[in-house]
């Protein structure tokens, strides 16, 4: 396991892992219907890769802090922009309604 993740795994493939994973996160974000199925299996290879040096999954020390940061820009992104555009009602509108899903 540890050769395929040295030797496999690495750049550029891993790299264009990364960047199509994000590319279909910003395109559904986008409003665009995406192979959500084909994003799991992605993430979820990356799930089951460990490296055994740090034991940590190959989805936690490459993929997750990146898309964690690019999370936090385009909703800080979203925010600002729903801030300019909407009037208070609004923004709480769709900021909240959102959130009650969850419930």
């Amino acid at each position: 396991m540890l050769l395929f993740i040295e030797h496999i795994l690495r750049s550029p493939i891993s790299e264009h892992i990364t960047s199509a994973i994000l590319t279909q996160i910003q395109v559904e974000r986008d409003g665009y219907v995406i192979n959500r199925s084909a994003v799991k299996g992605c993430v979820d290879v990356l799930l089951q890769l460990f490296d055994e040096r740090v034991d940590v999954s190959v989805y936690k020390r490459d993929l997750e802090p990146v898309i964690l940061k690019e999370s936090e820009a385009f909703y800080e992104k979203e925010g600002e922009h729903l801030l300019e555009a909407c009037d208070a009602p609004e923004y709480l509108w769709r900021v909240c309604v959102p959130l009650r899903l969850f419930d």
